[in-house]
């Protein structure tokens, strides 16, 4: 499974992901694409979300069946600082 960065320019409150995160976790969301986590600018409308999925095009699949909009999906690895490895 890959892992990408989802940036959204949105007006999103607190509430609004805690209940998009229950959703997400009683399986409302499609299955195989886990949403692991968000980084949240709540000033500036800006959320950095991580994101696992076949490819790029499933994650775009995604977003479009939900209606959340978003600006651009960047393929990533997480470089892990503590052990000096690259994640595969």
């Amino acid at each position: 499974m890959s892992r990408f960065i989802v940036v959204h320019t949105i007006n999103l409150t607190e509430e609004y992901l805690r209940v998009a995160a229950t959703d997400f976790v009683r399986g409302s969301f499609p299955e195989g694409v886990p949403w692991n986590k968000s980084y949240c600018d709540f000033d500036d409308d800006k959320f950095f979300c991580d994101w696992e999925a076949p490819d790029k095009e499933t994650l775009e699949q995604v977003f479009k069946q939900i209606e959340m909009p978003f600006d651009v999906i960047y393929p990533v690895r997480i470089f892990d600082i503590a052990t000096a490895e690259l994640e595969a």
